[in-house]
């Protein structure tokens, strides 16, 4: 049965996942599909069209709901604010990892838009740097502290580093499907970046995700404690597992 708990880490699961990460693929998808743009600068300004008020009315509040359930779980539901706290970590991990790998695309020009600087532009809608730098960083950072909140809501600690490698490359390599299928790459490049460095652009983020995959598992079942090797359904109804 639902009780308080379990309806707070679902709206951490909402809060702190599904709305911050929807505002890329959603934002880029009102361009490339509903409106019909699917390269170049106008494609960025039409996604930023769609951002702005995503920003205002979902992005901003959720992440105030999230900071707020965080501060408040920190004493009423420690077991909560750990999953939490030790997500995020692993989702700075994961970013920098994926990092390592990702710059390789963007000097040898495998990527068609360094994939920080697309954020800051959809965003911010300006044509500095240095805003665009920053915003650009700040959201590509949050969407990977994102996947490590949901990482360590939907496993927590297993039952070795091998298993929690798995995981993390698991939902990673799911990502990356998503990634290679759907906007703004798919429309941008061709699935699996058929149409424009091919098979270079699909080998590199594959390689990224699993690299940032293995970084995020290790860092959650490092950090995690015994008590927390519930995976979600028990975690969500608060059920023993044998």
């Amino acid at each position: 049965m639902l009780n308080k708990k379990s309806i707070i880490t679902l709206l951490v699961l909402f809060t702190g996942g599904f709305v911050p990460i929807q505002l890329v693929t959603l934002s880029f998808w009102y361009s490339q599909y509903y409106v019909g743009e699917t390269l170049g600068p106008k494609m960025v300004r039409t996604a930023h069209e769609f951002a702005v008020p995503y920003i205002e009315f979902l992005y901003i509040p959720s992440l105030i709901v999230f900071v707020a359930i965080m501060i408040y779980s920190k004493k009423k539901y420690p077991d909560l604010f750990r999953r939490i706290k030790v997500g995020i970590i692993a989702g700075l991990m994961l970013g920098l990892a994926l990092d390592v790998i990702r710059q390789n695309g963007v000097i040898n020009g495998w990527l068609p838009q360094d994939v920080p600087m697309m954020f800051g532009k959809m965003v911010t809608g300006s044509q500095s740097f240095v805003p665009i730098f920053i915003i650009g960083l700040l959201v590509h950072f949050l969407n990977a502290i994102n996947f490590g909140i949901i990482y360590t809501l939907l496993f927590g600690k297993l039952k070795n580093y091998k298993m929690a490698i798995l995981a993390g490359v698991g939902l990673l390599f799911l990502l990356e499907i998503g990634m290679m299928v759907g906007p703004p790459m798919a429309k941008m490049v061709g699935p699996f970046g058929i149409n424009y460095a091919w098979p270079q652009l699909f080998l590199l983020t594959l390689v990224a995700h699993i690299f940032s995959g293995v970084a995020c598992g290790l860092t959650a079942q490092f950090l995690l404690k015994e008590e927390d090797n519930k995976w979600f359904l028990p975690f969500l109804l608060n059920k023993k597992i044998n």
